[in-house]
């Protein structure tokens, strides 16, 4: 939101200047002036700041080891984030955000359908530090990469074993030395299939098991829509807590029992939905 006030008020002042300069018209005229310089000028400041993003993210050097996150980059994504919901015209509306405790660190998992599945709980809990549990395909992605790696967003290859475990470790850290929250997808890709949901990854749950924290079940609806019809038209998208399950709760289970009980909640969420 900090970045759309921004561009608007560097939108007004660039049409003011401009405007004084050009000097005076038929009234009609210099309405209809204001109002297309304007628009010009912010679509001109949007794209300088696109422009100075993809420069941002290309001198991030990612092959360097991130010691300590930037937490001020973390704003800096999440304010782009909020940006780019705007002006792609996707309204956000969020459920049962009041079941989370946000003064403790968890393990938020929810389904995939979409690249702006992250975007949803990330702006809706602005404030609460939670870091995403990435594909290594994401390091090459513009932008996303070197914010990511700045950010201490993990990586993990599930096709490497020892390198998905060593995730696992560096996540239950992140949980218990950072008091950081963690996200990931448990289905370990985006669904793009017309199931509602991919089989799950049972070791996903064990990263809440190791470092004794809850485990806050979500449901992403309708995102697979919004980029089909970005900025086109209006959607709207929403991001429901449906459950948390306590570290008590999920002691005496197995990471397997664990899937199975999350997927029941996932798919009655989203068999409700429908």
């Amino acid at each position: 939101m900090l970045i759309l006030i921004a561009v608007l008020l560097l939108g007004a002042a660039s049409t003011a200047l401009l405007s004084w300069l050009l000097g005076s018209c038929a009234t009609w005229w210099f309405v209809l002036r204001i109002a297309l310089l304007f628009l010009a000028f912010c679509v001109c400041w949007l794209l300088l700041y696109t422009l100075f993003l993809f420069v941002l993210g290309a001198l991030i050097d990612q092959k360097k080891p991130v010691k300590k996150p930037h937490h001020g980059m973390r704003r800096l994504m999440v304010e782009t984030m909020e940006l780019i919901l705007l002006v792609g015209r996707i309204r956000v509306r969020g459920e049962g955000l009041d079941r989370i405790d946000r003064k403790k660190p968890f393990l938020l998992v929810a389904n995939h359908r979409s690249l702006i599945d992250p975007f949803l709980p990330l702006t809706l809990l602005k404030g609460t530090e939670i870091v995403y549990i990435c594909k290594p395909e994401v390091a090459k992605m513009p932008v996303a990469g070197g914010m990511t790696h700045i950010c201490g967003f993990p990586l993990i290859d599930r096709q490497n074993n020892r390198q998905a475990l060593k995730t696992i470790f560096r996540a239950v850290g992140i949980l218990t030395d950072e008091s950081t929250s963690v996200a990931i997808f448990p289905e370990g890709t985006r669904n793009k299939t017309a199931d509602p949901l991919l089989p799950l990854h049972p070791g996903s749950f064990s990263i809440a098991k190791r470092a004794n924290v809850p485990i806050v079940v979500a449901v992403n609806r309708n995102t697979e829509k919004a980029l089909k019809r970005f900025f086109l038209h209006r959607t709207r998208v929403s991001f429901s807590v449906v459950d948390v399950l306590s570290p008590e709760r999920i002691a005496p289970l197995s990471t397997q029992e664990i899937a199975e009980l999350v997927k029941e909640r996932i798919e009655a969420k989203l068999k409700e939905a429908s």
